[in-house]
Formats: C-alpha cells, sequence, structure tokens
C-alpha cells in the first residue's frame, strides 16, 4: 500500500483544525486548573473534567469526519475508526462517571493519553517517509505516552485536579505538532499535484514527439516510394 494512501495523507485540514483544538483547550485547561486551588475559585475539578471531554468529543468529530472523507476517496479509514472510536468512548466515560471520584476521571484521561501517544508513535514509524514528518509524531507520541503515565499515579495525591495541568500541556503538544503537520501537509499537497502534472505534461509531450517522429517516417517512406516509380 502506497504512503499516499495512508492515515497520514489525509486532507491537511484535519490535522489544521486538531491543532486548532489542542491548543485551545490546552491553554485553556492550563489556566483554568491554576484556579482551581486558589480561594474562591469559581472552577471545579468537575468542570475541567467535563471541558476535556468536550475537548476530546470535538477531535472525535472530526476524526468521523476524517473517516467519511478518506472512505469517499476510497482509501483505507480503518485507523481513523479506532482512534474516533477512543476519543469518543473517553469523552463518554468523562460525561457519564461524573458522580465518580476525580481518581476514575484521571485514569480514563490518562488511558486515553497513552493510547493516543501508542498511536502517534506507530503512525510516525509505519505511515511517514518524510523525516520531518517522523519527527513530529513520534515526538508528540512520546510526550503523550510519559504525560499519561505521570497523570495515572497522580491519584495518589490529594489535589489531584493539578495533574490535568498536564493533560493540558500534552494537548497543547498535541495541536503544535498537529499544526506544524497540517502546513507541511498542505506544501507536500501542492508539491505532488505540480509533481503529477509535470508527469502529465511530460506523458503528453512524449506522445507528441513519437506521432511526429512517426508520421515524419510515414512521408519519408512515401518519397521514397515515390522516387521509385518515377525511376
Amino acid at each position: 500500500m502506497s504512503t499516499k494512501r495512508k492515515y497520514i495523507d489525509s486532507h491537511w485540514l484535519v490535522f489544521a483544525m486538531h491543532g486548532v483544538i489542542g491548543l485551545v483547550f490546552g491553554l485553556y485547561i492550563i489556566s483554568a486548573s491554576l484556579q482551581v486551588t486558589t480561594v474562591n475559585s469559581l472552577v471545579t475539578s468537575q468542570m475541567l473534567v467535563n471541558i476535556v471531554a468536550i475537548a476530546l468529543l470535538a477531535l472525535g468529530v472530526i476524526e468521523l469526519l476524517n473517516m467519511f472523507y478518506r472512505s469517499h476517496k476510497q482509501e483505507t479509514w480503518g485507523l481513523s475508526v479506532v482512534v474516533a472510536f477512543l476519543e469518543i468512548a473517553a469523552a463518554f466515560g468523562l460525561l457519564f462517571t461524573q458522580g465518580q471520584d476525580i481518581v476514575w476521571h484521571l485514569a480514563i484521561i490518562a488511558g486515553y493519553t497513552v493510547l493516543r501517544g501508542v498511536f502517534e508513535v506507530l503512525i510516525g514509524l509505519r505511515a511517514v517517509d518524510d523525516m520531518t514528518d517522523k519527527f513530529i509524531w513520534i515526538v508528540c507520541g512520546i510526550c503523550g505516552i510519559v504525560l499519561g503515565f505521570v497523570i495515572l499515579n497522580s491519584g495518589r495525591f490529594d489535589n489531584a485536579a493539578t495533574f490535568l495541568q498536564f493533560f493540558g500541556a500534552y494537548m497543547m503538544v498535541f495541536g503544535l505538532g498537529n499544526l506544524i503537520y497540517g502546513v507541511h501537509n498542505l506544501n507536500q499537497k501542492k508539491d505532488y499535484t505540480e509533481e503529477q502534472r509535470q508527469n502529465r505534461l511530460a506523458k503528453k509531450n512524449r506522445k507528441t514527439t513519437a506521432r511526429v517522429k512517426k508520421a515524419a517516417v510515414k512521408t519519408k517512406t512515401a518519397k521514397k516510394k515515390t522516387a521509385k516509380r518515377r525511376k
């Protein structure tokens, strides 16, 4: 299977939207989590968990749209389904366990972050040929795995909500990486389109040259036959 037909070659807008969501929600989660520990704060840990759920749900919906796009283009869409299911399942898991202790929520967030990081590392290793793209995906994936395990261990502490800052940090890394790749992906698509245009033009020129040569040979042959008849 060609690299051009793998998940990594999804429409660049998918990565751009992932990037915007990651940066916006990541920044908000970090800033809001800092207010949880302040006196008379209007922000609570449960509010932050709901914000995380909304962010994951938005990412899942975008991934579903990516699945339909790839299906329409008759490209592989299995990974998009898996990623979308992971994000939507984590979002509903947070929303449907609002009455549970914050430790449950952190476990779901940590599990999602680790699994998403693993997916990103695999994408970088198996679906990418360009070294810049490999670096972007693998770094994002490693950050996700590391921060996921940090969040997983946060249940041992009383102020567990503070560890949502680590998820916010991952969202920012995730968002920045997707934005960078989205721009790079767009440039690659432009280069690929231009390359295809040049190939079609070269093929057309070769056919034209072949027809001209063939016509020249026929003309030359016809002249020889006419010269023989005159003799």
